[in-house]
């Protein structure tokens, strides 16, 4: 690690930057404690994509929200000098870059933070003051670990053990919840299963999907059904090919805020790669995920934590995933691979 700052005595402001997707921030959001317990009354602020929003207003030691659109005002080199001057603005003491870019660490250099800091081994990285060297493309350690690490130039002690992270509960979107279960039937005893992942890593199949839901529903829990927009039509038929009057679809009528509230009185969830699994850990609830064990999808990195002991994987004789010409077939290892009697016992954990 190279630095050219001390660690601080006293740190009065800091911004982290993660502007990826849900379960990326969320994965992040572990690096909050360790800081608050050095600096009780340290002001932490984080930069981040306006679709994390509703995650990020319920974490309490988060004080402000940046919003970072590349897309738009911060586009190309007139949009970043522009997020400089708007960082600049802040008076940071330190800044962390948990998700490395040209654009962002310009703009950070340009912001005249006294301390920045980021991973090295990018060609951009001589912009920053500290350098935390570290490879993350070999999965060697979970994504939180990683993230962990980027405090090293602020706090020498850091602690051994991940720092248990919970989000609140929204109350508004609590009560809307209620509202939408009532309508539904829905009383109290339920299962999310939420089958989508955006095709960001490999998945269970409709068929494998379908016996999951089957089998929930005939033990006499609901189910409900959740997902986006784009995944209305699949979820719709998976809903159709099951006979049972208990599974309630709610595939695109949900806020983040809502899915929040809805997962946090949640039995268990049940998913595949995805943000929704981050959020279910985050608000405490048992989650149950099917993952390709092969990097970069690995659960040994981006697995949901304090669940880790509930991913299904099936054991594979490759190391490395080429997702777009999978070994296994066309529909990859999760469905050629896993076995019946795998996903069973996931299920068992939640029923």
């Amino acid at each position: 690690m190279s630095s050219t700052n001390s660690f601080h005595q006293s740190l009065r402001k800091i911004l982290l930057i993660r502007t990826d997707r849900i379960g990326d921030t969320l994965l992040t959001l572990p690096v909050v404690k360790p800081i608050i317990e050095k600096w009780p009354n340290c002001k932490i602020d984080f930069l981040a994509r306006n679709y994390t929003n509703p995650i990020l207003k319920n974490v309490k030691e988060i004080s402000q929200i940046l919003n970072y659109d590349p897309g738009g005002v911060h586009r190309g080199i007139i949009g970043h000098r522009l997020l400089a001057s708007e960082i600049q603005q802040q008076e940071y003491d330190a800044a962390i870059l948990f998700y490395p870019r040209f654009g962002l660490t310009f703009a950070l250099r340009n912001s005249g933070v006294p301390q920045r800091i980021g991973t090295s081994h990018r060609w951009y990285s001589f912009l920053l003051t500290d350098q935390v060297h570290q490879s993350r493309k070999e999965c060697l350690k979970h994504e939180v670990e990683y993230n962990l690490d980027l405090l090293a130039p602020l706090i020498h002690d850091l602690p051994n053990a991940i720092p248990q992270f919970r989000l609140a509960i929204p109350e508004k979107a609590k009560g809307e919840v209620q509202g939408i279960l009532k309508a539904n039937g829905v009383l109290s005893n339920y299962i999310v299963v939420h089958p989508g992942s955006g095709n960001s890593a490999p998945n269970l199949n409709l068929y494998q999907y379908r016996t999951i839901v089957q089998q929930i529903s005939l033990s006499g829990i609901n189910v409900l059904l959740t997902g986006v927009n784009a995944e209305k039509e699949s979820n719709q038929l998976l809903k159709a090919e099951c006979s049972n009057n208990n599974i309630v679809d709610l595939t695109g009528s949900l806020s983040l805020e809502q899915m929040i509230a809805l997962l946090s009185e949640a039995r268990g969830l049940i998913t595949t790669s995805t943000g929704p699994a981050h959020i279910a850990s985050a608000v405490g609830i048992p989650v149950t995920t099917f993952y390709c064990p092969a990097i970069p999808h690995t659960p040994k990195r981006w697995g949901p934590l304090e669940n880790l002991n509930r991913v299904a994987a099936p054991n594979l004789t490759t190391s490395h995933c080429q997702m777009q010409h999978c070994p296994y077939g066309t529909y990859g290892c999760l469905v050629t691979c896993l076995q019946d009697d795998q996903i069973n016992q996931a299920l068992n954990c939640l029923l």
